[in-house]
């Protein structure tokens, strides 16, 4: 199958989002019969912990989803052995740390 390149733009014809044309065992574009926008105010999401998986239609704001973090065994280890450190160090000089 081919899939034709689907253009959004705004008001002035400016280009915001494009497709690109595909082809082969791909998947239509859904048919769009209303567009809808919203702004989150900058700083408000921390993209590097959540990701935005689509916007609730009735409240207008978007849902999160949160990035999961994969910890390696080396990076594991190198935080034991930091923990490690710090309750030794803290041992040494009288539990002030």
């Amino acid at each position: 199958m081919d899939r034709a390149n689907r253009i959004i733009y705004d008001q002035t014809g400016k280009i915001l989002i494009q497709t690109g044309e595909a082809t082969g065992d791909i998947l239509e574009h859904d048919e769009i019969t209303e567009l809808h926008c919203i702004d989150i105010p900058y700083g408000s999401i921390d993209y590097t912990k959540n990701r935005i998986t689509g916007i609730n239609i009735e409240t207008k704001q978007p849902i999160l989803e949160e990035i999961p973090v994969y910890v390696t065994e080396e990076e594991k280890r190198i935080q034991e052995l930091e923990n490690q450190l710090l309750i030794a160090e803290n041992e040494k000089v009288g539990g002030i740390l």
